[in-house]
């Protein structure tokens, strides 16, 4: 009987101490799904200049099929997480810095109506808009600086 209570009391012990650990960011991780990817008439690139400012020298629009397709499928069903705090959404103050992009996909030819945006930085975070509450509610698990420069190609944005 004493065993009984021993061992009890180490599965007791191992219980409460796994519930106790801290909260792990990949753990909460999720697919992020772009809706209706197949209805994307126009892509919309808009970067800044130096002095932090869109211009008509840092946007772009894209009306190839086959790029916004590549596009999408580039960062389409990413792991993501949804930030916990301001310092998980902190670097999106980084879009007023060169080399940081919204991108918006848009159901028609000259970016007008419903569109969804992501963001872009250089350092391989994305930012994903929700596709049920329209607001920017999703970040990439995982930074890929290697993802931010074949979008870049693929896009080819100079700006």
């Amino acid at each position: 009987m004493k065993t009984w209570k021993i061992v009890l009391m180490i599965l007791m012990t191992l219980m409460i101490v796994s519930a106790c650990g801290k909260d792990d960011k990949m753990s909460k991780t999720k697919e992020i799904k772009i809706p209706d990817t197949e209805d994307y008439q126009s892509l919309y690139v808009q970067g800044v200049n130096e002095e932090g400012v869109g211009t008509d020298t840092t946007r772009k629009t894209i009306t190839d099929k086959e790029i916004i397709q590549s596009f999408i499928q580039k960062v389409n069903l990413m792991e993501v997480i949804k930030p916990k705090s301001d310092k998980d959404t902190a670097n999106v103050k980084e879009l007023h810095n060169q080399g940081n992009y919204i991108i918006a996909l848009s159901k028609s030819a000259d970016v007008t109506g419903k569109t969804y945006k992501l963001y872009v930085l250089k350092d391989g975070t994305v930012f994903f808009q929700d596709p049920v509450k329209k607001e920017m509610t999703y970040i990439s698990a995982k930074k890929n600086t290697a993802l931010y420069k074949e979008v870049k190609e693929l896009l080819g944005i100079e700006f």
